[in-house]
């Protein structure tokens, strides 16, 4: 996949009238885009599926646990459907192990180490970050079979919108920030 047509750090925006509830009014930040598929996270959906203590506890192998407060409330957001036993956290790039990975086009990383944990506690460790559990993927041609068919609008990420505290406000915003009339779009896919 070359960089110019590559969607890793894009946002793709939920068209009004997707179906899916799953996905609607959702806002996916890609993380990764191949000839193989894509995967993204969802930036918009808090969930109450796991609180971060169950996160914790479930994934404390390797944490000492009485280092830890876990009376700070940490948000865990829904990054989609699939494999919903995987923890991963988005964050500023002021942060690095050995297993983050900056996305291109955006200016944050995501690590999935049980490591970064406990530093989500630590607003001067971490400037911004968000965890989820799951994420969204499609299989090779699935997606830009779904954006032909309008399903998804595709546009530039933002740190202020990936690190967005009104969840309510982020589709809106993005939809704003293209400069589209909300009653300009369609509800029905297929008709833009």
């Amino acid at each position: 996949m070359s960089q110019e047509t590559s969607l890793v750090g894009q946002f793709l925006i939920a068209m009004p009238g997707m179906d899916d509830e799953r996905f609607k009014k959702s806002v996916i930040l890609i993380t990764s885009y191949s000839d193989e598929g894509a995967k993204g996270l969802i930036i918009n959906k808090p969930t109450d599926i796991l609180s971060y203590k169950e996160i914790v506890e479930k994934n404390s192998q390797d944490i000492d646990l009485d280092e830890i407060s876990l009376d700070k409330d940490v948000g865990v957001f829904y990054g989609g459907p699939v494999d919903l036993k995987r923890v991963v956290i988005l964050h500023s790039n002021d942060y690095s192990i050995p297993e983050t990975n900056k996305i291109s086009n955006a200016d944050c990383s995501i690590t999935g180490s049980k490591k970064i944990l406990p530093l989500l506690l630590d607003s001067k460790l971490l400037n911004k970050s968000k965890l989820f559990i799951g994420c969204s993927e499609w299989q090779s041609g699935q997606l830009e079979s779904e954006i032909k068919s309008s399903d998804w609008l595709i546009w530039n990420s933002s740190i202020n919108i990936i690190f967005e505290e009104n969840t309510d406000l982020v589709w809106l915003k993005v939809i704003s920030s293209m400069g589209i009339n909300i009653e300009s779009l369609s509800n029905q896919r297929g008709f833009a």
